[in-house]
């Protein structure tokens, strides 16, 4: 062991059982002084749980023979929060040892809080859940990314989004990284599955030099984990989704008019208006068939500024396509040949 690291851990400890015994839950060790992969200028990670307002006071940084220290708190609330994998420090309650306990009731507390983690980690809906939140994490950053320049914030970035893929493929894998970041690689390579090229993209991203292909390489590390993320998450059978054709009668009544705007606009020429009117629409179809378990309507691959008339030929197939669906399951769309009718039914 490292006498500095030893002699600041008994420091801690004193400090609080002479000076904040009544103020502090626990004392907790984690990081390289715990796993064993400690070298000559590691620090001691460590933090402590308050039980009174009081045990900030104990809050300290400093330095010691050119090595910093932290010594922070982190409240119940937090660490339970930890346990629920809010945010990607579960070493931190996982891997730990207890240095100071202010009474038992603290330690099974702590225990418990363990206990449900590993349960939570055992629950493979529950970190796919948590892994799609890290990639939407992950493709934040990648949208920031596009718009860099500077060779420091694109690193940076990517940096932060291969950490951040990281995360998702451990999640996948129902663990985490015990070691942090010193293992990182090597924890990656003993995984059961990864995505495709995931290391090999990593490695790029560390070796490269030129800031397009830091940028193709995360989109390629995005693309791919999404894929893999996707794949292990269960599609809902067709049955489970029950179509409501009432609702989607309604819908067809509200967005009747987004084909009409692509007939008028294909008919006229005008391919910008024609492509809005389309995406519009598309968004809308997309919604209903993702709610309603329906096969995708597919309108937009269709869509050629200088063939416009196509794109009016499949609109008007879609919308022959959405009517026969909803009509062919016994709903009437309500519509009315003239404004009279309208009036007179009314």
């Amino acid at each position: 062991m490292n006498k500095r690291n030893d002699s600041i851990i008994k420091w801690a400890i004193n400090r609080i059982e002479n000076n904040y015994k009544d103020d502090v839950s626990l004392l907790l060790s984690y990081g390289s002084y715990v796993n064993g992969t400690a070298n000559s200028l590691s620090d001691v990670d460590f933090y402590f749980i308050p039980k009174t307002e009081r045990a900030y006071e104990l809050c300290t940084t400093f330095i010691v023979e050119s090595v910093g220290f932290d010594l922070f708190p982190m409240s119940w609330e937090r660490v339970e929060g930890l346990a629920e994998l809010q945010e990607c420090l579960t070493p931190l309650l996982a891997n730990v040892n207890i240095l100071y306990c202010n009474s038992l009731e603290d330690k099974h507390r702590f225990e418990e809080l363990q206990n449900k983690l590993n349960k939570n980690m055992n629950n493979k809906d529950f970190m796919l859940e948590k892994a799609s939140k890290e990639l939407d994490s992950a493709i934040s950053l990648y949208e920031t990314i596009m718009f860099e320049d500077s060779m420091c914030d694109i690193r940076t970035l990517a940096g932060k989004i291969a950490m951040s893929l990281s995360n998702v493929v451990a999640y996948i894998n129902q663990t985490y990284f015990s070691f942090g970041l010193k293992k990182q690689m090597e924890d990656l390579k003993n995984f059961k599955s990864v995505p495709d090229d995931f290391i090999s993209m990593y490695e790029s991203i560390v070796k490269s030099n030129s800031e397009q292909e830091i940028k193709n390489y995360c989109y390629t590390m995005i693309k791919n984990t999404r894929f893999f993320l996707n794949s292990k998450v269960e599609k809902p059978k067709e049955n489970e989704k029950k179509t409501n054709y009432e609702d989607l009668a309604e819908l067809y009544k509200e967005i009747i008019s987004q084909w009409n705007k692509i007939y008028v606009s294909c008919d006229s020429g005008d391919y910008v208006l024609a492509y809005i009117s389309g995406t519009c629409l598309q968004d809308e179809l997309n919604a209903a068939s993702t709610e309603n378990g329906l096969e995708k309507f597919d309108l937009m691959s269709s869509y050629n500024a200088k063939e416009l008339n196509k794109f009016k030929e499949r609109a008007m197939q879609l919308q022959k396509d959405f009517v026969k669906v909803i009509e062919d399951n016994g709903v009437i769309i309500e519509s009315y040949t003239t404004v009279d009718e309208f009036i007179n039914k009314n």
